[in-house]
């Protein structure tokens, strides 16, 4: 009876993992181009403002260990010369 009550305790557990996963997957992923930058150099850049993108306010968030400030992200990219990928 015990391992059934376990089990039945873990489903929201389980659906709601899966749930923060989908949502992932859904976001639209930003691609930028700077004409004569190396992929080295552009990896480079993107882990520059993606640290500076990274929020820490975790009040709204379960499962998630950190949240991106897109716009942030975006401004950061533009100010290094790259422009979003059509």
């Amino acid at each position: 009876m015990r391992c059934m009550r376990s089990i039945v305790m873990a489903i929201p557990l389980v659906l709601l993992a899966v749930l923060a996963l989908l949502a992932g997957c859904a976001t639209r992923q930003i691609a930028f181009e700077k004409p004569g930058a190396a992929p080295a150099e552009r990896q480079q850049d993107e882990g520059a403002c993606l640290r500076e993108a990274i929020g820490t306010d975790t009040s709204d968030r379960i499962l998630l260990p950190y949240q991106i400030d897109r716009e942030v992200f975006t401004k950061c990219m533009e100010a290094r010369g790259y422009a979003q990928a059509k």
